[in-house]
């Protein structure tokens, strides 16, 4: 009791209430802005996901329908597709020999980079 009432003679309850306050309202300042960052960047990630993911469709199914022509082509079930998967085997080892490339790891830093830059 004492020792609230000495705190109000001083005025040092207003003042740690203000300072509650400006901390608070800091508190909610920093969350406000963690929330926009947020959604800034999923509105610039969403869309790239949308594209990835239709770009992954289109793959799988163009590689089906060259499969299948290929099949009715060369007359074989196991030619068709095993030509096609030859052709992503190719691409793998291509694509594991240049994992090390400077060049390569330069263009994919830039496309990274480039869906995320801010304007």
């Amino acid at each position: 009791m004492k020792k609230s009432k000495l705190l109000g003679l001083l005025g040092l309850d207003k003042i740690i209430e203000s300072l509650q306050n400006l901390l608070e309202v800091r508190i909610a300042m920093i969350r406000e802005e963690v929330e926009e960052t947020v959604a800034e960047k999923l509105a610039k990630v969403l869309p790239l996901l949308l594209v990835v993911a239709a770009s992954t469709l289109l793959i799988i199914f163009a590689s089906l329908t060259l499969a299948f022509y290929l099949t009715e082509v060369l007359g074989s079930y196991v030619y068709g597709f095993g030509s096609v998967a030859l052709v992503y085997l190719v691409m793998t080892i291509i694509l594991f020999l240049l994992k090390d490339s400077k060049a390569l790891k330069k263009v994919f830093k830039d496309s990274m980079s480039k869906p995320t830059k801010e304007d």
